[in-house]
């Protein structure tokens, strides 16, 4: 399989930043190819790089219920132009949320119906999609924050 990974975060010492290393310490376990673009640092993944892709991983934080606006304006160019996600036969997205799970659901949580809808559809036929959110993170223990952490890294050495 493989894996075109786009981390969209500013900040590199950061949890998402520690999510994109356990991404990339599992797809290396596993030993499929696999693709890293970091959308905050100017490295946005083209058409052609997407070209053969079996599966899309979106490592990013919710903001505000969605996609932060530099992942979103990626999202935005690849969905007019149809055949970038054509061959992608699985949508993961590797996220935390601030709020609880909960409050999330009441909200709508049309981050995730964004990708579970509009761009699910855009990917080829049969295709799937994988919520893995890490919710409430503000409040989380740093037990918590390791086990998920190990538990990204385990999915991905795994697939």
């Amino acid at each position: 399989m493989t894996t075109v990974v786009v981390q969209a975060h500013p900040v590199e010492d950061s949890f998402n930043g520690a999510l994109l290393e356990r991404v990339r310490g599992g797809l290396e376990q596993s030993g499929d190819p696999f693709d890293v673009f970091q959308i905050a640092r100017g490295h946005r993944p083209g058409v052609a790089d997407l070209n053969g892709a079996d599966r899309l991983v979106l490592v990013y934080p919710t903001w505000w219920g969605g996609q932060p606006a530099m992942l979103l304006a990626w999202i935005q160019d690849m969905l007019s132009q149809p055949e970038s996600l054509a061959d992608v036969r699985r949508l993961v997205a590797v996220t935390s949320l601030g709020s609880s799970q909960l409050l999330n659901r009441i909200q709508g949580e049309w981050g995730r119906d964004n990708l579970s809808r509009r761009v699910l559809a855009a990917c080829c036929a049969g295709a799937t999609f994988e919520w893995m959110p890490f919710y409430k993170i503000d409040r989380q223990s740093q037990t918590a924050i390791d086990a998920h952490l190990t538990k990204i890294e385990s999915a991905f050495a795994q697939d």
